[in-house]
C-alpha cells in the first residue's frame, strides 16, 4: 500500500496558485480523516509511519490537482471531457479525466447528459431492418455553490442490495473495520474512521465508465468497442499441454498463462480460487508453487470474495490476480482514486474472466437438486454453453437445461453489472465465441498482448483471430452488448 507522490506534478502553476490549492486540499474530509486517524492506522500495522506519510502526501497531491482543475473550469460552459483536457494542459490528460469524474462525485461538478436518437440499419435474424438507437453525450460544468459530499462507508452499498462481495474494501480499509464474506459485509462503526476510502474504490459506489472510455480512447493503439470495451487483439485459443487439458474448463488458457508466469519467474505468486473443503464452494487462495496451480483450474460458479486476501499477498514483489469483472473494476478504481496511484502496487497482471452472473453457494446446491435431481457432490464440472447450463457427473453422464431456467438462482446483485468481458483486465478469458475446447481471449493492454504472444511463441498455446472463426467475435459482442443493455441502474439513496 505504498504510494509515491510526483514532485514534478505542478510545474505549470504559480507558487500562489499552488499554495491556495494545497490549502483547500488539506481541508478535504478524506485527507483530514486519514491524518487524524494516524495513531489508529499505525497501531493496526498495515503500513509503517513512512508509508503512512507517503500515502497522505499522495492524497494531498491528488486533491491539490483537483482543486486546480476545478479553478480552471469555473465559469466555463458545459464541456466534454475531451474539451476539458485541452483546457487544463498542465496535467496529463488521463489525470484531468479522472479528476473531473471524482469532482463530480465530490459534488463540485455536475454531469449533464444529452440523449439523441438515430435510425440505423441492423441485420436481425438474417434480415436487414431499421432500428432506433440512443446515443448519450456527457458534458461537465462546475456548480455555482457546491457543498463537498462526504462519502459514506460501503455499508450503504451493501444495504442497497448492490454489493458484489468482491472484498476490495476490506483490504483497502486502513483500520480493518470491514469484514466481507461471500454473502455478507459488515462495518465496525466503532473502529471505522469515516475516511470514505472504501466508498472511493468500491466498484458499485459510482461509475467510472466515462473516465475509462475517455482515457482508453486517448491510446490510438487500442480498438474501442461499445460492447466489449478497449482491446489490442481478440483470439480463440487452446492449450497444447496434455496435463492442463485434463483439468481445463474450456481452452485451459488461464492455467497456461499462470503456469508460464510462475515457471519463468515473471510473478512470485498467483491470487485465484480453488475448491474449499465444501465441494464447489470456492475460496480465494495464494499460489506460489506450480505443483499447487492445477487446483485452481476450472470454473466455480459460486461467488468468492477473492480481493479480501490481497493484503496477505503483499509479501510478494509481483503477483497476478485472477477474478471476475467487478474485481477488475475494483482494482482499477483503487488505482484511480483517491490519490491516482495503486493501493497495492505489486499487482503486475490482471487476468479477467468472462462473467454473466454468479450464484450463492446455497443456490448452487438448490439448483442441482431442483433442476437435475442430483446432489452437489455428484458433479465433476459445471458449464454454460450455447444457452444451456450444463453439468457433468461422476458417472460420465452430461445433463443440461435452458439457461433461462437457472437465472432465478443467480445473485440479484450481479444484475447491476454491465461488464461481461472484464473490461479492466490485462487479458480477458471466457468461452463465448469459441468452439468447444477453446477459449476466447481479449488482450487489453500492450503488456497483456505481449505476454500472450510470448506464450504462443513458446508453443504452450495454439491460437488464431477470434474474427476468423464461428461463432466468433460477433456472438461475443452481441451477448456482451445485451448484458450492458439489460444492466440495472444503481440507486444508493
Amino acid at each position: 500500500m505504498v504510494q509515491i507522490a510526483d514532485n514534478n506534478l505542478f510545474k505549470g502553476f504559480t507558487p500562489i496558485d499552488l499554495m491556495e490549492a494545497t490549502y483547500l486540499a488539506a481541508g478535504n474530509f478524506q485527507v483530514r480523516a486519514f491524518f487524524e486517524a494516524k495513531d489508529e492506522i499505525l497501531k493496526v500495522g498495515k503500513f509503517s509511519e513512512s508509508e503512512f506519510f507517503e500515502i497522505l502526501d499522495a492524497m494531498i497531491d491528488a486533491e491539490t490537482e483537483r482543486k486546480l482543475v476545478l479553478e480552471r473550469l469555473q465559469g466555463k460552459d458545459p464541456l466534454f471531457l475531451e474539451e476539458i483536457v485541452k483546457e487544463v494542459e498542465e496535467f496529463p490528460s488521463e489525470n484531468v479525466i479522472r479528476d473531473v469524474i471524482y469532482l463530480k462525485e465530490q459534488a463540485f461538478i455536475q454531469e449533464l447528459v444529452e440523449t439523441k436518437t438515430k435510425t440505423v440499419v441492423k441485420k436481425i435474424k438474417g434480415e436487414e431492418k431499421e432500428v432506433e438507437v440512443k446515443e448519450y453525450f456527457y458534458r461537465y460544468q462546475t456548480k455555482e455553490s457546491p457543498i463537498e459530499r462526504y462519502f459514506e462507508p460501503v455499508s450503504i452499498v451493501f444495504n442497497a442490495g448492490v454489493c458484489c462481495q468482491c472484498g476490495w474494501c476490506s483490504s483497502i480499509c486502513p483500520v480493518n473495520a470491514i469484514q466481507v464474506t461471500a454473502d455478507n459485509l459488515e462495518v465496525d462503526n466503532d473502529t471505522c474512521m469515516k475516511c470514505g476510502l472504501c466508498f472511493s474504490v468500491c466498484p458499485r459506489s459510482f461509475s467510472i465508465d466515462q473516465a475509462y472510455k475517455s482515457i482508453k480512447k486517448l491510446d490510438k493503439s487500442l480498438t474501442w468497442s461499445d460492447k466489449i470495451g478497449a482491446y489490442v487483439n481478440a483470439y480463440t485459443a487452446t492449450t497444447t499441454k496434455d496435463e492442463i487439458k485434463k483439468v481445463r474448463q474450456d481452452g485451459g488458457i488461464v492455467t497456461s498463462i499462470l503456469e508460464y508466469l510462475l515457471k519463468n519467474k515473471l510473478v512470485d505468486a498467483i491470487v485465484a480460487v480453488q475448491h474449499s473443503k465444501d465441494i464447489w464452494r470456492p475460496e480465494p487462495v495464494i499460489v506460489d508453487d506450480i505443483k499447487d496451480l492445477y487446483k485452481t483450474a476450472g470454473t466455480k460458479y459460486a461467488n468468492s470474495p477473492s480481493l479480501t486476501i490481497i493484503g496477505d499477498a503483499m509479501k510478494y514483489e509481483k503477483i497476478v490476480f485472477v477474478g471476475v469483472p467487478c474485481m477488475m473494476k475494483a482494482i482499477e478504481k483503487g488505482a484511480l482514486y483517491p490519490s491516482g496511484l495503486p493501493f497495492f502496487n505489486n499487482i503486475k497482471y490482471k487476468i479477467g474472466l468472462f462473467c454473466m452472473e454468479s450464484f450463492p453457494y446455497s443456490e448452487i446446491i438448490k439448483l442441482t437438486k431442483d433442476k437435475f435431481e442430483k446432489e452437489i457432490d455428484q458433479l465433476t464440472k459445471m458449464n454454460i454453453d450455447k444457452g444451456k447450463f450444463i453439468i457433468n457427473l461422476k458417472s460420465g453422464e452430461e445433463l443440461a437445461v435452458d439457461l433461462k431456467e437457472v437465472q432465478s438462482y443467480a445473485r440479484d446483485n450481479c444484475h447491476y453489472c454491465e461488464d461481461l468481458t472484464s473490461d479492466y483486465a490485462d487479458i480477458s478469458v471466457g468461452s463465448i465465441g469459441s468452439q468447444a475446447g477453446f477459449s476466447s481471449v481479449i488482450t487489453r493492454s500492450k503488456e497483456g498482448d505481449k505476454l500472450f504472444n510470448e506464450i504462443i511463441k513458446a508453443g504452450l498455446i495454439a491460437s488464431e483471430s477470434l474474427k476468423d472463426v464461428k461463432p466468433g467475435q460477433g456472438l461475443l459482442e452481441r451477448i456482451a452488448g445485451s448484458k450492458r443493455t439489460n444492466c440495472k441502474s444503481i440507486l444508493l439513496g
